[in-house]
């Protein structure tokens, strides 16, 4: 049985996930440093599409609030991953 290279199964499951850019999965990790404890205990990252973003959050009133700091949060992920990684950012009400 021959053995396939974790490099190539990782490439192939990012690539279902629409995941090209490897670097744009740190943003999950590295949330609450770009967002702020407080924020990120009401919003979390849900997945990344074709460079976008998604974003659920907890309340309809955080929901409001957010979408005001959008500009900010994109300049700090850009910031944190010392590159443009993402295109936009869309929160949307967790259900």
């Amino acid at each position: 049985m021959a053995f396939t290279p974790i490099q190539k199964t990782l490439a192939r499951v990012l690539k279902g996930f629409n995941i090209r850019d490897l670097d744009s999965i740190k943003i999950f990790a590295l949330w609450e440093r770009i967002t702020g404890e407080k924020l990120a205990a009401h919003c979390q990252p849900a997945r990344i599409d074709r460079g976008i973003l998604y974003v659920a959050v907890d309340d309809p009133i955080w929901l409001a609030q957010i979408k005001y700091m959008k500009i900010d949060i994109q300049n700090k992920i850009t910031e944190a991953l010392e590159k443009e990684a993402i295109n936009d950012i869309r929160f949307y009400l967790k259900q």
